[in-house]
């Protein structure tokens, strides 16, 4: 009997490990379709964004990022009906991003689905990127308003560079006008390119900057 319950726990191990291996095996695969799609139509796109630093005691420390673009109150392009929109509650829409003058991008507009063709060199009306759990907030006019959740906000660090981020005044660190740049799939779903800062007039990763403080001994 002890044999037998001995041969059954290592096939449940053997069992989880697989499964543990397919999985992270599956999550590199896809983010290298992600990459080698957006290197190929051009589609990396940079964000504006603002940050703050909790933990994961399973994923380690990190910086989550506010994005700018989390709050819009553009329509849907395709002018949907209230019931359509209303659907979409709790579950996701894709934002229509494109490029502005200041190099960073914007959200244009907001689509419940995302057409044959897009994101795609060929396509132009912008880059769809997915995001999820969008709330509708009805204006005055009879618009919306939109909130949505990226799923590309946790930004992880190597330990003594993240410690470091955490002693920084949110407002100080702000004012270094951080931007996130992806990579943009074809499905709208991204994977994190770089983290960058502003440091004395160029714009540069912020694990170089955590170095350059820490070198510096202002920790």
């Amino acid at each position: 009997m002890k044999a037998f319950n001995d041969k059954k726990r290592l096939a449940l191990l053997v069992a989880v490990i697989s499964l543990q291996l397919i999985t992270a095996f599956s999550l590199l695969c896809y983010t290298a379709r992600v990459k080698s799609h957006a290197q190929k139509n051009g589609f990396v796109i940079r964000l504006s964004c603002q940050a703050y630093d909790p933990f994961s005691p399973l994923k380690g420390r990190y910086v989550r990022l506010t994005i700018a673009e989390s709050r819009n109150d553009s329509l849907f392009l395709d002018e949907e009906s209230t019931e359509s929109m209303s659907s979409c509650r709790g579950g996701k829409i894709y934002c229509i991003m494109k490029e502005g003058s200041d190099g960073l991008w914007h959200t244009d507009s907001f689509r419940s689905s995302m057409p044959s063709g897009s994101n795609t060199k060929e396509s132009s009306d912008g880059i769809y990127v997915e995001v999820k759990r969008p709330l509708f907030y009805s204006n005055k006019d009879g618009s919306y308003s939109v909130s949505v959740t990226y799923s590309f906000t946790e930004y992880y660090m190597q330990e003594d560079y993240a410690r470091y981020v955490d002693t920084i005044r949110w407002d100080d660190f702000n004012a270094l006008e951080p931007v996130l740049s992806l990579y943009v799939g074809k499905d709208g779903r991204c994977v994190q390119k770089d983290l960058t800062v502003m440091y004395e007039g160029r714009r540069i990763p912020i694990e170089e900057y955590c170095n350059i403080a820490i070198s510096a001994g202002t920790v």
